[in-house]
């Protein structure tokens, strides 16, 4: 029995270590590359032309959020003049009975109008929050596809996220000499094709940073 144990050991013992050559020599032949994808995805030029559309389907909103708001202002003083009518002591009761159903007509306008605000603000929002999504998947394929033909072509094995963090916000790459980072690179491929006045508009206002 004992022997039997001793053997097993050995036997162990030897998987053991066929198992660590072998992962030292696959981390020996391993490529790996590094890719800072918050700097490639703020510096791509279609990332400013999503923040551009943005920004004008938010503004369209805002104007017609504005129309909303006068007209809520409008009828809220008009009923409150209308309001203010029904108490007067000159007028028959008729009357009075006329100008507090316009009272009572001009309040459920209002109402409505409320209701309407509502749905409105939440179609904005879902719209705006669709559309952003739509663009930055579209623009991560972009830059994942050429990250992954550049790795392939390249023949590297792996291309870690240099700009990561955790959840406690600690970067999740430690260390990195930068040889291999292929930011710069991709970078400018991607930008390969941008229009002239996009780059101008880059320069003078980076995605991300609000000037005031």
């Amino acid at each position: 029995i004992q022997q039997a144990k001793t053997n097993m050991k050995k036997i162990i013992l030897t998987i053991a270590t066929c198992f660590a050559l072998t992962f030292c020599a696959e981390a020996q032949t391993q490529r790996i590359a590094t890719v800072n994808m918050r700097v490639v995805f703020d510096g791509y030029f279609k990332t400013k032309q999503a923040d551009n559309e943005i920004k004008k389907r938010a503004a369209e909103f805002d104007v017609e959020g504005k129309k909303y708001q006068d007209e809520f202002k409008n009828l809220t003083e008009e009923y409150n003049a209308t309001l203010a009518r029904v108490d007067d002591p000159t007028i028959t009761p008729e009357v009075k009975a006329q100008r507090k159903k316009e009272a009572e007509d001009k309040m459920m306008e209002i109402k409505k109008l409320e209701t309407a605000v509502t749905q409105f603000e939440r179609s904005a929002r879902t719209a705006l929050s669709e559309q952003q999504k739509r663009l930055r998947d579209n623009i991560m394929k972009d830059i994942l596809d050429l990250i992954a033909k550049r790795a392939k072509s390249e023949k590297y094995n792996k291309v870690i996220d240099s700009g990561a963090e955790s959840a406690d916000r600690s970067p999740v790459l430690l260390y990195t000499d930068g040889e291999d980072d292929m930011t710069d690179d991709i970078l400018k491929l991607l930008n390969a094709s941008a229009p002239v006045e996009i780059l101008k508009q880059m320069e003078e206002t980076p995605v991300g940073v609000e000037i005031k």
